[in-house]
């Protein structure tokens, strides 16, 4: 007979594997997430690799304002974002941001919980933290490597296009580093029972 959670689990299960035909999983979690839901006391719920970000908000954060213009789960070439921002001339404030990864992972108990903790600490996704603990205990991993900055403010351009160099190669830097926590999380879950 099966548990609630085996059961819940295998719901999760069949909405990635949809999600997998359809393509809207990040190509380079899927290895990680195949890892995280072979194991016995865990399953995904949802994940993002990391990704480069230019959105039209008055201020980060605001989700339900925020239009998202463009959206890369890679590193991006400097003439995407210049081709991004100039198509998005009808908005007066546009950000650049880089967010690491995060994923969100069921575990079976609280035991569970603290193991995979562990493994995403090991990994230096240091801001990884329970959840919630009640029906099901969620872990949320996540990584501290975050960049936001405006590209304007108010009409105003605060960076001009021969900049965007500088900018993108740095932004790439963040996106890769936290990519390296993420490959760091695959070792560390390989090795557990």
């Amino acid at each position: 007979m099966s548990t609630r959670f085996d059961a819940e689990k295998a719901k999760a299960l069949e909405a990635l594997f949809r999600a997998l035909e359809q393509g809207t999983v990040d190509p380079d979690i899927v290895p990680l997430l195949a890892l995280l839901n072979a194991k016995r006391c865990y399953y995904t719920t949802s994940s993002c690799s990391g990704r480069v970000q230019l959105a039209a908000t008055r201020l980060p954060g605001e989700k339900r304002r925020m239009v998202v213009l463009a959206k890369w789960h890679r590193p991006v070439e400097s003439w995407e974002l210049a081709q991004a921002v100039s198509s998005a001339e009808g908005y007066s404030d546009l950000w650049l941001s880089v967010q690491g990864p995060i994923l969100h992972v069921v575990c079976r108990d609280q035991t569970s919980a603290l193991s995979i903790l562990s493994a995403a600490r090991r990994a230096g996704l240091k801001h990884s933290g329970i959840l919630w603990i009640g029906r099901r205990v969620v872990v949320e991993i996540t990584a501290s490597d975050r960049v936001e900055t405006p590209i304007r403010l108010a009409g105003v351009h605060l960076l001009s296009a021969e900049h965007y160099d500088l900018l993108v190669e740095r932004v790439n830097a963040v996106l890769l580093r936290a990519k390296e926590r993420l490959a760091r999380l695959e070792m560390e879950v390989s090795k557990m029972p």
